[in-house]
């Protein structure tokens, strides 16, 4: 059954009134407990909430939940759709405003100026939004009861309470942006604020599904979207990475040497993006599941959830297997224009040396050529075994650790540059 917010008959708890203590922090001290009920008389009144003030003559009244009055009075429970508009509002132009710090940081004088000001209308805006919950939350602690001649201080003090709200919300939020722009660069910072974004649409759709009060929806989508995360874990998480990655030249995965700790991250970065594309499936799954409340609509639920299983397996496959491929092939590139490849979870090759112990007759090369003048790739040493990869042929074969001696061909960090050959 769908959750439902149920209607309350209107209940105050009397309490006494609200500290006039010449100390600021003992009054604020006392007002909080009277907020949690500390200071309680033990009478409860029912009705509206003007009856209970006049019945509570000297006393005070408060709501039995720390909620708006208004949405206590006689209204729902709480006032869900109308908090999350604003808190939607107040995210989203703080968050704009906040993104304007990339153009003041990394932009011309004329775009710093521009992005000023923008950040400057939008905190307006801003401010705009969160001034009537600021005179709603101040009218229901003084009772909504205001001398005519404090009127205008008291306007304005709301204004003023409003304008720091939302400095405390872009302010911080665009000073970081500018000085991440500054020690970074626009693009790390565009990509932690989309990361961020993500985030938050995650957040709410999965918050969405799982309070939406039905079993079957949750068990579907839960079904579908761990198709990303079991497909890699069933054929180990970090040889997807080096067998696409080793494809580029014609290496196994079982053939490249790679550390613990090299395949520990390449294992967490695929678990990583598993884990990510299930979350964004499940909060898109918890957005548009209210429209299958319809009978007539919950007869596609099965079509949608095949038509998701598509997007979402490729979405993995484009970002696990074709980034993999990709990062072969731009080795092979770099090797050929006469640098080391970058580092790729400890799974690049080397360039190195290779000379035979003994004779180079005795060596079982299965039918490939092992020139000693020249500079291969190596991938290091599994099962007793030198994995090279012939940059002039483009194949790649095993030879006996104990039967040649390889020693490093240059510097061998990424980017420096390869020999021409291993004549010393």
């Amino acid at each position: 059954m769908i959750r439902r917010q149920r209607l309350q008959e209107p209940h105050w708890f009397v309490c006494a009134a609200r500290s006039t203590h010449a100390n600021r922090w003992v009054r604020w001290l006392f007002n909080v407990e009277r907020c949690v009920g500390l200071h309680d008389t033990g009478t409860v009144l029912f009705g509206s909430l003007e009856e209970a003030r006049l019945r509570a003559a000297a006393h005070s009244v408060r709501a039995p939940f720390p909620r708006r009055v208004r949405a206590h009075n006689g209204m729902r429970r709480t006032g869900a759709a109308e908090s999350h508009q604003w808190v939607v509002k107040t995210t989203a132009l703080s968050w704009t405003a906040g993104v304007l710090g990339i153009p003041a940081a990394s932009g011309p004088w004329w775009l710093a100026l521009l992005a000023l000001v923008g950040w400057t209308l939008l905190t307006w805006w801003c401010a705009t939004v969160v001034l009537p919950f600021v005179r709603l939350s101040m009218a229901a602690g003084d009772g909504g009861q205001s001398p005519r001649d404090e009127e205008v201080i008291v306007h304005r003090r709301q204004r003023g309470y409003a304008w720091l709200a939302a400095l405390a919300t872009s302010g911080p939020l665009f000073a970081m942006t500018a000085c991440g722009t500054r020690i970074f660069d626009a693009d790390t910072v565009l990509r932690l604020h989309l990361l961020l974004a993500g985030a938050v649409f995650v957040t709410g759709g999965v918050r969405r599904l799982a309070r939406a009060g039905s079993r079957r929806p949750f068990l579907v989508a839960v079904f579908v979207a761990v198709l990303p995360v079991v497909v890699p874990a069933l054929g180990g998480l970090s040889p997807v990475l080096f067998t696409f990655y080793g494809a580029a030249f014609h290496v196994r995965a079982e053939e490249i040497g790679v550390a613990d700790v090299w395949q520990f991250v390449a294992s967490a970065y695929v678990l990583a993006i598993s884990v990510a594309l299930t979350l964004f499936f499940l909060a898109c799954w918890g957005y548009v599941q209210p429209l299958f409340r319809n009978r007539t609509l919950r007869l596609f639920l099965p079509i949608v959830a095949l038509t998701g299983v598509m997007p979402l397996t490729l979405a993995w496959a484009v970002t696990v297997l074709d980034g993999a491929q990709a990062a072969g092939d731009v080795a092979v590139r770099q090797w050929q224009s006469g640098r080391a490849p970058d580092y790729y979870y400890g799974a690049n090759p080397r360039p190195v040396c290779v000379t035979p112990i003994d004779s180079l007759a005795e060596l079982p090369l299965f039918g490939h050529r092992l020139d000693p003048e020249q500079v291969y790739g190596s991938f290091g040493v599994v099962g007793g075994e030198v994995t090279l990869w012939d940059p002039l042929s483009g194949d790649a074969f095993p030879v006996p650790s104990d039967a040649v001696r390889v020693l490093p061909a240059g510097e061998g960090d990424p980017g420096a540059v390869i020999p021409r050959s291993c004549r010393s």
